[in-house]
């Protein structure tokens, strides 16, 4: 202090206002170097590609649809993906037809029976006419209805999901979205070697699907149910 005192006295200059500025540029220099390091961890993070089993489950849903993967289990040293997701085209869906308003008449109840082409929903049009609005397309089982009376219903949109009597094509829309499947994570994941889909309804295992690199066919267990 002493020292300090006379160097004023001499000088003019106090130092006090020296050795706040020099503190602050000491902190703001150290604050911007903390960011900078932080900003460039934030950047290598960002350029880190994901892990395997988030990549399979983007590259599936990508496909299927989106929140249909329900489990992804990655072994790099096996070579194996299993993933379980729900199935997008069982049951089969009765689109609309129309835009218009769901009226209660005609309006298919679950566990009804139904034939190919059968009213399953009827809707009011703009015009007030009460029209079909979507049909069954294959025979067998009303196992969902979607709309209820008074809601709106836009063309394309699915009203009633049915449980076919037939299930050839059931079986192969469920290996064809195995397949898919397999194609998409083999085809991106190149330390993969076998992929297993499981392709679910309402938590019932309907396929197995298998698909293995270098072969175009994959292998298909069903559901007794779809058999």
């Amino acid at each position: 202090m002493a020292k300090s005192g006379k160097l004023v006295r001499k000088t003019g200059v106090s130092i006090g206002p020296i050795l706040i500025y020099i503190g602050a540029v000491i902190a703001v220099s150290g604050a911007l170097l903390a960011w900078d390091a932080s900003f460039r961890r934030r950047q290598e993070e960002a350029r880190k590609p994901p892990p395997p089993d988030v990549i399979a489950k983007n590259l599936v849903e990508n496909i299927i649809g989106r929140d249909t993967v329900k489990d992804v289990k990655v072994n790099e040293s096996a070579a194996t993906v299993d993933v379980t997701f729900e199935s997008a085209t069982y049951p089969p869906a009765a689109r609309s037809t129309v835009d218009g308003e769901v009226v209660a008449q005609g309006l298919v109840t679950v566990g009804a029976r139904v034939k190919k082409g059968d009213p399953v929903t009827y809707a009011k049009g703009s015009d007030g006419k009460v029209v079909v609005a979507a049909r069954a397309e294959h025979a067998g089982t009303v196992a969902q209805v979607l709309v209820k009376p008074g809601v709106k219903i836009e063309e394309g949109r699915a009203a009633v999901t049915i449980i076919p009597g037939d299930k050839t094509e059931a079986r192969q829309n469920l290996e064809t979205e195995g397949l898919l499947a397999s194609q998409a994570i083999l085809g991106q994941l190149n330390s993969i070697n076998t992929v297993t889909s499981k392709i679910i309804y309402n938590s019932v295992t309907l396929a197995t699907v298998v698909g293995k690199r270098g072969q175009k066919n994959v292998a298909a267990t069903f559901h007794e149910s779809l058999k």
